[in-house]
């Protein structure tokens, strides 16, 4: 921007330099040759007392500073510089008149003697193209300083005022920035033109917007809990009230399914937003183990035995404490749903490039009848597939991503990577309707 401001004050200015630099150009070229003119009749006005005086070795036969001097008679003879006689130097003898005329070489001044009646000598004095350059070069030069001066004048000038406009912006830029991070609470200090200044008063106004919407988010995410548990108690009640038969079985079951399904919802729900923890560090190792630790007492009680392979150094990624807490609750919870008591499973992490870590989940139930099941909204048994989606969320905000497969004991592997450097800023996602 600063560099398009300049170019376009200097394009101006060279229209206004252009416009008012050759008119006076020519003024001056028209003054030289005015002041030139008059050197050389004077020059020859001088000579007239004494050309009835002078002999041949009086004149220079050679020009002198740029004026060349011949006085020529009518009779034929020549003194000073040797010159032709040329129609109008003839002219001037016969009409006895004084005459100025541009020549080749320069303004040719011829001055008639009269000597009587008629006229028996000329003097003629022919100032070069040189002494007319001499004699406008200081006011040229002047001119053209002047015309540098203003045009780096106006380059500073172009500069300083880009630079204040730029300072603007940088710092709208940078707030924006820190918005775009999560940190709603970064506002713009209006300064600069009028048009940047109602844009940073938009842009405060905008972070408060969000900032409400964001709390209304979480005031009916608090309120979801009880919405859904509470017709979810109800009809646990209802069913507990039919005698055991199968039929009460199925609806046990189907009950189980839609609870699981409503915590995932809730789970997801009172995730904070994406935006607001993207530069954050957290030590991934010291989670694992406690979520493992965690979910040890239900893998006991359901006879499962936990492969563990974690380092012993502290492994940092960008992510938040919760999300990652969130993801291996998704992870592992999806392995309890989906597989049979008994069925054991193993938890890795190793280093990667650039203080990345690999996260391996691998079980040995059935494995997954569908890789697309890490998609939103892809279902299977009582599945909604936000679990995965929860993990997938987690990995890609790091900067990383999220694999399916299959496990080396013919079981499924989530295979999950967290980035450690800074990752690329996404997309700020719409705010939910309603």
């Amino acid at each position: 921007m600063r560099g398009h401001l300049i170019a376009v004050v200097l394009a101006a200015l060279s229209v206004v330099l252009i416009t008012f630099l050759i008119p006076v150009l020519i003024l001056i070229r028209r003054d030289a040759d005015h002041r030139v003119t008059l050197a050389a009749m004077q020059q020859a006005a001088e000579l007239i007392p004494l050309t009835h005086n002078l002999v041949p070795s009086s004149l220079p036969t050679q020009p002198e500073n740029g004026f060349a001097v011949s006085i020529l008679a009518a009779g034929g003879d020549a003194i000073g510089v040797p010159v032709p006689r040329s129609p109008t130097i003839l002219a001037a003898l016969a009409s006895c008149r004084t005459s100025t005329a541009d020549t080749d070489g320069g303004i040719e001044v011829l001055l008639p003697v009269r000597d009587g009646a008629a006229c028996a000598t000329v003097i003629r004095v022919l100032a070069s193209d040189d002494a007319i350059v001499a004699e406008s070069r200081l006011l040229t030069l002047l001119s053209l300083t002047l015309s540098a001066a203003a045009t780096l004048i106006a380059v500073v000038l172009a500069e300083r005022l880009a630079r204040g406009l730029l300072r603007s912006v940088a710092d709208l830029a940078k707030v924006a920035d820190r918005m775009a991070d999560g940190n709603l609470t970064a506002r713009v200090r209006p300064a600069g033109p009028p048009e940047i200044r109602r844009v940073g008063d938009q842009l405060n106004l905008l972070a408060i917007r969000v900032d409400h919407l964001l709390d209304e988010r979480s005031q009916r995410n608090a309120d979801l809990t009880h919405r859904l548990r509470t017709p979810l108690t109800a009809l646990r009640l209802d069913i507990d009230a039919f005698p055991d038969s199968p039929a009460t079985q199925r609806l046990l079951a189907d009950y189980d399914a839609v609870t699981k399904a409503v915590n995932e919802v809730i789970r997801m729900s009172r995730r904070p937003p994406p935006t607001s923890h993207v530069t954050q560090l957290c030590e991934l190792t010291a989670i694992a183990r406690e979520r493992i630790e965690f979910w040890a007492a239900l893998a006991e009680d359901t006879g499962r035995l936990i492969g563990r392979d974690l380092p012993a150094e502290p492994v940092h990624v960008h992510a938040s404490p919760a999300d990652l807490e969130a993801t291996f609750d998704a992870i592992l919870s999806n392995v309890f749903a989906h597989t049979r008591p008994g069925v054991p499973f193993w938890v890795s992490i190793s280093r990667e490039g650039r203080g990345g870590a690999m996260v391996r989940v691998d079980d040995a139930g059935p494995g997954f009848a569908d890789l697309a099941a890490i998609r939103r909204g892809h279902s299977s048994i009582a599945s909604t597939g936000l679990g995965l989606d929860i993990a997938r969320q987690t990995a890609e905000e790091s900067g990383g991503s999220l694999r399916l497969g299959r496990s080396p004991q013919g079981g499924a592997r989530v295979q999950l990577m967290l980035g450690g450097a800074r990752p690329p800023r996404r997309p700020i996602p719409p705010l939910p309707r309603g």
